[in-house]
């Protein structure tokens, strides 16, 4: 951390913590909150059992029976009862009948009975016709009708199997109550008949009942305590971290403008870059401790409140490391989503207005995670905050794992780093440091850039953080309206739903984001005429590479069993023997995605990076590539494959070699065993991979060196020893920013 930001960072921090609404909403809400809720809670439960238990509901029965249904209300609780008092044991011989007295005296202790100890009834009877009923249930004056024969004690005496209705309003919560209480007085009624007829035939319940089934819970009570837990802590913490970011956050950017001290922060010798640094560390500081503080009250609350049935609370603290180390990056996601959200706004209420749309990203959460069968996979892993959410519900149960950690920490500081380039960007335009009016229209208006040579990093990041769910969606979209899962997938499918993701997203954006940012499109996707050298170093690591991959993937496949997507291999073997498959294939495998993500990956994403570092750009872009690849089971091969092209298009100055590389060896892919060596349609789920043949490995890996030594420094005479850098230019500022331009402009690419 630099001086100045740092002292940005203390100074804003101060200024927070000086204000008692900060104080207020940030230390004394959570550790009152918690005790308070539970209190309250636990008083609002017991008033509302006692009020269930002392209402009384109306029900509607058929004229005549009115007397039968208050002989229901009379009837013991014979299963409670039996279960307070336990049989003795009888050991018999096998196949040995039980002497008829000893049956009676048996079934005796079991349901002795009785009458029912008087209280006020908790049902009311009234005689109604079957339309009468009907209309006074939907019109709410009675809870439910009853519809049963008048004679039905004699069909009951008669042995006869009689139909009894009950009619209910499933939308009215006392009119389920009493569908409860009624179903409880017939199923006590049905037990007492049953057993008067066991105990005219002299048997017990054991004759129709041989079997006594019981469950054990055999979880540790703080594993039962994370499963409770679990499913609303992520939406707290979510929610937390907004509410200790949201007023910071308003405070340094449209609170300052209002109050008209921005101006005087801006005078100072400091970069917009670094100020918004410091803002930013200060912001994410306080939503972090307000995050930490609502855990630890939470936790110290909630482990001393015993369980409804008898059972301590004992929470889950082994999770807590785990869980803050999460936290942090989506503490900064929120963090730069909510500083450049607020910056657009000229005063604080237009800021809260903004932001409000923020706390809607919770809400989303907790439905996700509360829908059953929803499991953290798939591209679960690298959905924003979702992914978050999932995970930490994971860990209170003591079921996450390290690969799940890695995936969901690193896509979230992608997407981190994607709005602090945001807000970076939206604070360093004069326009909407300045301006009172219009701040979302002087930043998205094209007539405000700046012609520049290549992206800026935080375009490039922004582009590849909103293109994930964009992808997402769209091909899952298709793939529901496209697919007849039971029919199998035909040509004109399979076209569509890779065209119109790839051409349509992949390429289509890219370019028009080029031309709307007023961005050199050669410049960007490096569209220069690639070198000898280069065109034969990308041929020879595309054929040396296949082989090489298969056989990390077949020694990763012992750590990580593979998960192989059967209808896809059919589908693609289907349209491979159907006419033109091969070339429809190729096309589609090999040609579009060596066109369009060489474009968006190696061009818009690399060029915006290449300024932070060569290795550094070269990873990150390699990292963002394989998590856009599905099965999660080739993504760090993926990964690493992407790392490989990238430093390809850097070596060659173009991209024309990572187009050919990438061409070849998809294609090899299409092609088959025969020049591979790999046949993928032999792969088994959950087991080990078979290694590549020594007469194809060996020889790869010479090739592929040669491949790596052909590439490096291959650029072309005419190209830059470094990749183009713009020039610095500087933002018209308003007349009443004139006199600190200098000192917020800065390079565009």
């Amino acid at each position: 951390m630099s001086p100045r930001v740092r002292a940005v960072f203390f100074k804003e921090l101060r200024d927070a913590l000086r204000d008692r609404r900060t104080i207020f909403a940030s230390v004394v809400v959570p550790i009152l909150l918690y005790p308070i809720m539970m209190l309250g809670l636990a008083e609002v439960a017991q008033q509302a059992k006692a009020r269930i238990e002392k209402e009384i509901y109306e029900v509607a029965v058929p004229e005549g029976t009115t007397s039968f249904m208050l002989d229901l209300l009379k009837l013991p609780d014979l299963e409670a009862e039996a279960a307070q008092k336990q049989p003795p044991k009888i050991e018999d011989k096998p196949g040995e009948l039980k002497d008829p007295g000893e049956i009676q005296k048996l079934q005796q202790q079991v349901a002795p009975v009785g009458p029912a100890p008087a209280k006020e009834p908790s049902l009311i009877f009234r005689e109604m016709t079957a339309e009468d009923a009907a209309k006074a249930l939907k019109a709410g004056t009675i809870r439910a009708s009853v519809v049963l024969p008048p004679d039905i004690d004699q069909r009951i005496a008669a042995q006869q199997k009689v139909d009894v209705q009950i009619r209910y309003d499933r939308a009215e919560r006392r009119s389920q109550e009493t569908l409860t209480r009624l179903q409880t007085l017939f199923k006590r009624y049905e037990l007492a008949k049953l057993r008067e007829r066991l105990s005219d035939k002299k048997l017990s319940t054991d004759f129709i009942k041989p079997l006594t089934l019981s469950s054990e819970n055999v979880a540790e009570a703080v594993k039962v305590s994370g499963s409770i837990i679990g499913s609303f802590l992520p939406l707290l913490f979510i929610m937390m971290i907004i509410t200790g970011a949201i007023n910071p956050a308003i405070d340094m950017t449209a609170g300052e403008k209002e109050r008209f001290t921005l101006e005087t922060l801006i005078g100072m010798p400091i970069r917009p870059v670094e100020l918004i640094a410091g803002k930013f560390l200060a912001v994410s500081a306080l939503a972090l401790g307000n995050a930490a503080l609502n855990v630890a009250s939470f936790g110290l609350t909630f482990s001393v409140v015993p369980m409804p049935q008898g059972g301590a609370f004992e929470f889950p603290w082994f999770a807590l490391p785990a869980t803050l180390l999460l936290l942090a990056p989506l503490t900064l996601f929120f963090a730069g989503l909510l500083l450049a959200v607020s910056s657009l706004a000229a005063n604080v209420k237009e800021a809260q207005i903004y932001c409000l749309p923020v706390y809607l990203v919770p809400v989303l959460g907790l439905m996700v995670v509360m829908m059953p069968g929803i499991e953290l996979e798939g591209p679960l892993l690298l959905a924003p905050v979702l992914n978050t959410a999932l995970l930490i519900k994971e860990l209170f149960l003591g079921r996450g794992t390290a690969m799940q950690m890695t995936y969901v920490f690193c896509s979230t500081c992608m997407y981190a780093a994607g709005t602090v380039a945001f807000a970076a960007r939206v604070f360093a335009r004069e326009d909407v440091l300045f301006s009172s009016q219009g701040s979302f229209r002087v930043f998205l208006k094209r007539k405000f850039f700046i012609p520049s040579p290549v992206p800026r990093a935080g375009d490039s990041l922004l582009l590849l953080a909103l293109m994930f769910p964009l992808f997402f969606y769209v091909q899952t979209g298709l793939t529901k309206l496209l697919v007849d899962f039971q029919q199998g997938i035909k040509p004109l499918e399979l076209i569509l739903m890779v065209v119109i993701p790839q051409w349509g997203l992949f390429l289509g954006i890219p370019i028009l984001l080029t031309w709307y940012l007023k961005v050199n499109p050669k410049t960007t996707f490096q569209w220069r005429m690639p070198s000898a050298r280069a065109i034969g170093g990308a041929i020879f690591l595309a054929v040396g590479a296949w082989p090489i991959v298969s056989q990390l993937i077949s020694w990763q496949s012992y750590v990580w069993p593979i998960a192989q997507d059967e209808f896809m291999h059919k589908a693609l073997k289907d349209i491979l023997t159907a006419k033109w498959g091969t070339a429809i294939l190729l096309f589609l495998m090999a040609v579009t995605p060596a066109i369009c993500e060489e474009h968006l990956f190696r061009g818009f994403l690399q060029q915006g990076l290449v300024k932070s570092g060569k290795w550094t750009a070269l990873i990150v872009v390699g990292v963002i590539f394989g998590a856009y690849h599905l099965p999660l089971f080739k993504q760090p091969i993926i990964m690493t494959m992407g790392v490989i092209i990238a430093y390809v298009a850097y070596e060659s100055r173009s991209i024309w070699p990572g187009v050919l590389m990438h061409f070849i060896y998809n294609g090899l892919g299409v092609i088959g065993p025969n020049i591979s060596g790999v046949d993928e349609s032999k792969w088994k789920s959950g087991e080990p991979l078979p290694g590549v043949e020594l007469q194809y490995l060996i020889p790869a890996i010479v090739i592929f060196i040669a491949g790596l030594l052909l590439v490096r420094r291959s650029a072309p005479a005419q190209a830059d020893a470094k990749p183009p850098v713009a020039p610095i230019v500087r933002v018209e500022a308003p007349a009443q920013a004139q006199r600190v331009a200098a000192t917020v402009s800065e390079p565009h690419a």
